[in-house]
């Protein structure tokens, strides 16, 4: 068997692929590495898989059904069940790693971030029209060598030629994290029609409450581009939300977009932090944030590019941080 298909990354991908509909609504892989930005230091690499069924209001397609249960039996949250509204189910699988400056030491390194994988499965109900979206989900997942972090790296170095990681036998040790989440987002300004260049302004709010990483975000995003579609959020965070996923293609065959975000982030609980031991490691409480990119769809595919960078997120450190997220969803 090829090495890749030993990874969990790989067999949870496969397995989510198998218990999933076949006619699924659109599929997504989004990818963040530090290298897109010329770096290689602290939020190393992101991956995440990610499958959106049929709206439930589109009872023609068997994928539906899942959506018009969970929107059901989530009516009663803010936001869910109008009348106006559609509905689909998120279901996605992620892996991240962390990873110190310096990848070329097997020794413990206490004065930077330690190493660190996570691997989770999520799922999200979203509500949506044309001028708001809003999403309530879940998740669990499990850090330690049982993320398949250091296998996966190791396999990409060895792939690109880079330099071998040796400090992994340092990596924080087992442990099961989840919780909840809720986003919305609202269109504040659209200006130009269909056909012509259009212009969108959207503020985006989140909160995460979670044994991983507890969090409020919130951001202005803006985006100019032809044939827009009607979801006005860009995948400017990668792995870190499927928020850009319904309504996310355009009724032409062809459309593209360039987009800014810029948020400020609360971390109000950090594992990293309180799990960090011999390691000098403080997260900072209020981070900022920034991306830009670009995106293209043609037919029923569609690819984009973000540039991020964020400000230090380990308090003894103010240096700041970036890398890049490359996106390919699938309408079937």
């Amino acid at each position: 068997m090829p090495v890749i298909l030993r990874h969990p990354i790989f067999t949870l991908f496969l397995t989510f692929l198998v218990v999933s509909p076949a006619n699924a609504d659109v599929l997504s892989l989004a990818w963040d590495n530090d290298l897109l930005t010329g770096e290689d230091r602290g939020y190393t690499n992101g991956v995440r898989f990610s499958y959106l069924t049929a709206a439930a209001e589109d009872r023609e397609k068997s994928s539906s059904t899942l959506a018009q249960r969970g929107r059901d039996a989530m009516s009663f949250l803010p936001g869910i069940g109008l009348a106006d509204d559609q509905h689909a189910l998120t279901f996605s699988v992620r892996q991240l790693m962390i990873t110190p400056a310096d990848i070329t030491t097997p020794e413990l390194q206490p004065d930077d971030i330690p190493y660190a994988g996570h691997l989770s499965v999520s799922s999200t109900l979203w509500s949506w029209n044309a001028d708001k979206i809003t999403g309530f989900g879940a998740h669990l997942g499990v850090i330690g060598p049982e993320s398949g972090a250091e296998a996966t790296q190791k396999w990409v170095h060895k792939l690109t030629g880079s330099t071998k990681p040796r400090g992994w036998d340092n990596q924080l040790g087992t442990d099961v994290v989840g919780g909840i989440q809720a986003a919305h987002g609202r269109k504040v300004l659209h200006t130009g029609s269909p056909g012509a260049i259009e212009q969108q302004v959207s503020v985006v709010g989140s909160a995460l409450l979670s044994s991983f990483r507890t969090t409020a975000k919130t951001g202005l995003i803006w985006r100019l581009g032809r044939q827009l579609p009607v979801n006005f959020v860009p995948d400017y965070a990668g792995t870190s939300s499927a928020i850009s996923m319904p309504g996310s293609f355009s009724e032409s065959a062809t459309s593209w977009s360039v987009f800014v975000g810029l948020g400020v982030e609360y971390v109000a609980y950090s594992y990293f932090e309180d799990n960090a031991g011999p390691f000098q490691f403080e997260e900072s409480p209020l981070l900022g944030q920034i991306g830009i990119g670009g995106s293209w769809q043609w037919n029923q595919t569609q690819i984009a590019l973000t540039l991020r960078a964020t400000t230090g997120e380990e308090e003894s450190s103010k240096d700041n941080f970036s890398f890049g997220t490359l996106s390919f969803s699938w309408a079937l």
